[in-house]
């Protein structure tokens, strides 16, 4: 599903929600007014249902700081987790020769705001007249990250890492002091695709061996991370890998990628998806987001289905609990008044969340067609 469309239908959603407190004053007079109470705080006092419709236009880009060594695949990493080439990024500051503040844009609107940093050894190599550490870790509480990315080589046994877990836990140390709240961090093994047997590129292929040597370098990652004090979120080993064609099947090397016009760069397909538990990734980054505006950035920016999915799953989850206990206290006459009233606004709200609108009036029409309250649930399970 294109990313305009999904936008539309969670924009239709809300709107349909609007109307709800005027659906509601309006319910047949055979409800009882407790009934009707008890409907409007059930529906539109769900905490989390409310924060999802003020969500969807209350929310702004996720901020990521991303440290690294040059070679982890910090670049790749983005493309992968935005599931196109961002090359389209926009260099829009950078600060020194050792941190980079990056727009992940879609045509003019902003995915992902990435601060990129190289590992401190390196910052100092090529940064010796001043201190490096010290302006680094000041530019990245500036720019107030949400979650901080720990990219590592999957293949690479450095322990020059242990320096940018000591700069890790400087950040951190730093971040609550001002924030007065944790900096999250996820590690991120990147490059497993590279692990023996490293002609095995598909993760659908991949086989038992590799599976267990990757888990394997999980576990030795994370005993150095853990051993040497930083506290993290999580960590997941992923595949960033993906080949790119033109819109004519033109596959495209990556190395030349960047000398492309723009609006070439913007055209460009995925030609082979070698992605690895990025799903997984994505899921502990909106975990790990602690403010909800920028957790709902992430899921407008690069989880809109699956928050589609969410909010539906959510919605029947609100009218199966009203309409379970309508059933166990029942009220004579009116509750089949109730339970078609419920399912009418279950339908309004969910055909608006499929790009349909449809007024409580037509809902009812709707249900009544396909037999009232059994009928209706007929409906939901098609």
């Amino acid at each position: 599903m294109k990313k305009e469309i999904a936008e539309e239908r969670m924009q239709n959603m809300k709107n349909a929600y609007l109307k709800l407190d005027s659906v509601l004053n309006r319910l047949p007079d055979a409800i009882p007014e407790k009934m009707k109470s008890v409907l409007c705080d059930k529906i539109l006092g769900d905490k989390q249902l409310k924060e999802l419709m003020e969500g969807i236009d209350e929310h702004r880009p996720p901020r990521f700081f991303l440290i690294g060594r040059t070679g982890v695949g910090k670049s790749s990493l983005i493309n992968a987790l935005c599931g196109s080439y961002l090359a389209k990024v926009s260099d829009i500051e950078s600060c020194t020769s050792n941190v980079d503040i990056y727009h992940c844009m879609d045509g003019d609107r902003v995915l992902l705001d990435i601060l990129d940093t190289r590992g401190i050894a390196e910052c100092n190599k090529i940064n010796d007249s001043y201190d490096a550490e010290k302006q680094l870790i000041d530019q990245v509480v500036d720019f107030c990250p949400d979650v901080a990315i720990f990219v590592l080589n999957a293949t690479t046994r450095d322990d020059s890492i242990l320096q940018d877990i000591e700069l890790l836990k400087k950040v951190l140390k730093k971040y609550q002091a001002i924030n007065k709240i944790e900096l999250p961090v996820v590690a991120v093994v990147n490059k497993v695709d590279e692990i023996p047997p490293a002609r095995i590129k598909n993760p659908k292929e991949y086989t038992e061996n590799k599976i267990n040597s990757i888990s394997e370098n999980v576990k030795r990652y994370k005993t150095t991370i853990v051993s040497n004090g930083l506290k993290i979120h999580s960590i997941v080993p992923v595949s960033s890998l993906m080949d790119w064609q033109t819109p004519d099947g033109i596959e495209v090397n990556a190395d030349n990628i960047n000398n492309f016009p723009k609006s070439d760069i913007e055209n460009l397909q995925i030609q082979f998806d070698g992605r690895f538990q990025i799903e997984v990734l994505l899921n502990d980054l909106e975990d790990a987001i602690q403010d909800f505006s920028g957790k709902m950035g992430l899921r407008m920016a690069l989880r809109l289905e699956e928050l589609m999915k969410k909010l539906a799953g959510h919605l029947v989850g609100i009218f199966s609990s009203i309409s379970s206990g309508v059933a166990v206290t029942p009220i004579p006459i009116a509750d089949i008044y109730i339970l078609i009233s419920l399912q009418a606004i279950m339908v309004m709200l969910i055909a608006a969340l499929s790009g349909r609108e449809l007024s409580f009036d037509a809902a009812k029409e709707f249900i009544a067609s396909l037999g009232g309250v059994v009928g209706a649930g007929m409906l939901f399970k098609l």
